[in-house]
């Protein structure tokens, strides 16, 4: 889980820091490098989205019909918000991303990490500071 999650962070470092430097990529001139990072931060939300739609598959005997339900309804909402932020203009797109990560974690805290046996929580604060931080350094660049 430790290696996979902090694997996921590469993207977004990479894509950050050559938008900020204001390099070009060797045989990708001229690429739109914040769309790229701003697809890429929509399809992570719609993982985070979709763990809620895994645990509750995964306990649903165990949840009132209540519960399983606000899981089922969250696990769709970041990728639904992620795809109506790429509208925007990618400055715009990029700190909306950072918004709706720090939304999800905000989300998970309440409805996800207290039925968790896990160490979910402590990873996903880590994974939640430094993607949002890196979102809305790239979007200044």
């Amino acid at each position: 889980m430790w290696w996979l999650g902090y694997g996921g962070l590469v993207p977004f470092f990479v894509l950050s820091v050559v938008l900020l430097l204001g390099s070009d990529v060797p045989l990708l001139e001229g690429v739109r490098l914040d769309w790229w990072l701003a697809a890429y931060a929509a399809i992570i939300l719609s993982f985070l989205g979709a763990v809620h739609w895994g645990a509750a598959l995964g306990m649903q005997d165990a949840l009132s019909e209540r519960e399983l339900g606000k899981l089922l309804l969250y696990s769709v909402v970041p990728s639904v918000l992620a795809w109506f932020a790429l509208l925007l203009p990618a400055n715009i797109t990029l700190l909306v991303m950072a918004s709706l990560v720090i939304g999800a974690y905000v989300v998970d805290r309440l409805l996800l990490f207290p039925k968790l046996d896990s160490n979910y929580a402590n990873l996903r604060l880590h994974l939640t500071v430094v993607v949002s931080l890196l979102l809305i350094a790239a979007a200044t660049a």
